[in-house]
């Protein structure tokens, strides 16, 4: 008698498979045109996917695009843990910082569709809250702004978040004309731009 364990990872894997075909879609798609304009019927003809096999596991675009946004982020997230602490200097902008950029330069099609033009104010939002959690964590020393300390590192903690969105943004429609490296750099001191080609 043949053992069932051999065809468990099967389905899985088709699951996988399935999602990035679709996803793999969406993003030659929002390359084209925007969100609102895409159908189901699109992906699948793209994906070469049938649409009860979409429906299967996802109850619209939305809820693909939401899966793929948080599978980034998780991305992110797990990586960061595995990051040994140091100390940080613009020689030595937080790893996590030059970790977005790369990750961002990695999957610039979704990027460019998530935080530029438009974007995507749900991923912006997600994106905005891993940096403020990651900046709250991290920070060394509060601005001194004579409010009490836990409101003064949320306010700079958000402060810093919206920054880096905001920058994001302009590198990816700016062809990333400085590495991932220079903009953590930048990011940890946006007065000195010694580091940056002339």
């Amino acid at each position: 008698m043949k053992s069932s364990k051999s065809s468990q990872p099967l389905p899985d894997l088709r699951v996988r498979r399935t999602h990035k075909l679709l996803w793999d879609a969406l993003m030659e798609e929002l390359s084209e045109r925007s969100l609102g304009e895409i159908t189901v019927t699109d992906l699948c003809e793209r994906a070469m996917v049938h649409r009860t096999t979409f429906y299967k596991h996802y109850s619209d675009i939305y809820a693909l695009l939401e899966q793929g946004m948080r599978q980034m982020l998780e991305a992110l997230i797990a990586e960061r843990e595995h990051l040994p602490p140091s100390a940080y200097s613009v020689d030595r902008p937080p790893p996590y910082f030059v970790r977005l950029f790369e990750q961002a330069a990695q999957h610039r099609q979704f990027y460019q569709a998530m935080v530029c033009g438009e974007g995507n104010s749900r991923f912006q939002q997600l994106l905005r809250d891993y940096i403020a959690a990651v900046a709250s964590a991290n920070l060394r020393a509060v601005p001194r702004t004579g409010l009490p300390v836990q409101i003064a590192l949320a306010m700079h903690a958000h402060y810093v978040a919206g920054a880096t969105v905001s920058l994001l943004a302009w590198w990816l429609e700016h062809d990333m004309p400085l590495s991932p490296h220079q903009m953590a750099q930048y990011l940890l001191s946006p007065h000195d731009l010694s580091f940056a080609p002339a």
